[in-house]
């Protein structure tokens, strides 16, 4: 029951949830389970490649894996306006040019799917 109060609440999520938010929406439906359980619950999705997770400015934030995504290797990278909090979805590619500047000049192997680039955003920009 755990994992799918968890996936049920994922999937219902509009953008990237917060181990806290999903817990607040869990407990709203099934009031027993606790934030130790859902911690271990998306551990556990997520090495079964159910979940993913990204690490933002206010901690990690999780949502459902794309198939498409997981068969092919590739995973989008996000963005976090440091300004509002707002996070936004970019195609895996957008970093090529510097996964491959990487690689050559460094040996590195850049892996930008866990964590988010942080900067502003087009209204906050706009704003400002």
């Amino acid at each position: 029951m755990p994992r799918r109060a968890v996936v049920d609440t994922l999937a219902r999520a509009e953008g990237h949830p917060t181990v806290e938010q999903i817990a607040a929406d869990v407990a709203e439906r099934w009031p027993g389970m606790h934030l130790t359980t859902v911690y271990r619950t998306l551990e556990t999705l997520a090495e079964l490649g159910v979940v993913t997770h990204v690490h933002l400015a206010a901690g990690t934030a999780y949502h459902l894996a794309d198939p498409a995504e997981s068969a092919d290797g590739a995973h989008h990278v996000h963005a976090q306006c440091r300004s509002c909090r707002r996070v936004i979805d970019l195609p895996d590619g957008i970093l090529d040019g510097v996964r491959r500047e990487l690689a050559a000049s460094e040996g590195f192997a850049l892996e930008p799917h866990h964590v988010a680039l942080s900067g502003l955003c087009r209204d906050c920009a706009d704003e400002g």
